[in-house]
């Protein structure tokens, strides 16, 4: 049973893996038949990328992507015999990750919008697409109706 972190309260969680992996996201610890769930919500793994420049400065930085690529899910459950630590996100780490998640959902965002448009179900607005007509000539009709 993991005894170190608190059960039933949603958290922004780092957690190492046995399998060696960081896996960062939102999480709840639950208990079920004396083990330790970890449910993990739009988990990201961490790349860190080192290039080295022509001058010969090495430049490190460090970047997500999605834990599991090959998935439309966004929502995991642990075991836990397979975490081996689980910590709170530090303030910056959280921003980054947030920050991912919003640039993220805006790329999603643009490739639904495209498919849309590729789609049979698109169709093209016009200037008569839900005009209903004039104010003036909706407020003479109000009246009209209101005063009889």
């Amino acid at each position: 049973m993991i005894n170190y972190a608190r059960h039933d309260e949603e958290f922004y969680a780092v957690i190492k893996l046995s399998n060696g992996e960081e896996v960062l996201g939102q999480a709840v610890l639950t208990e079920d038949e004396g083990e330790t769930l970890v449910f993990i919500s739009q988990p990201v793994q961490i790349q860190t990328i080192t290039k080295e420049l022509p001058d010969g400065k090495i430049v490190k930085g460090m970047g997500f992507a999605e834990w599991m690529q090959l998935s439309d899910e966004d929502f995991f459950i642990l075991r836990e015999k397979d975490v081996i630590a689980i910590a709170a996100m530090s303030k910056e780490v959280r921003y980054m990750y947030e920050s991912y998640l919003d640039d993220d959902e805006d790329i999603g965002d643009s490739v639904k919008q495209k498919k849309l448009k590729d789609s049979k179900l698109h169709v093209n607005p016009d200037t008569k697409m839900g005009y209903l007509g004039k104010i003036d000539e909706a407020r003479k009709l109000f009246e009209k109706i209101y005063k009889s």
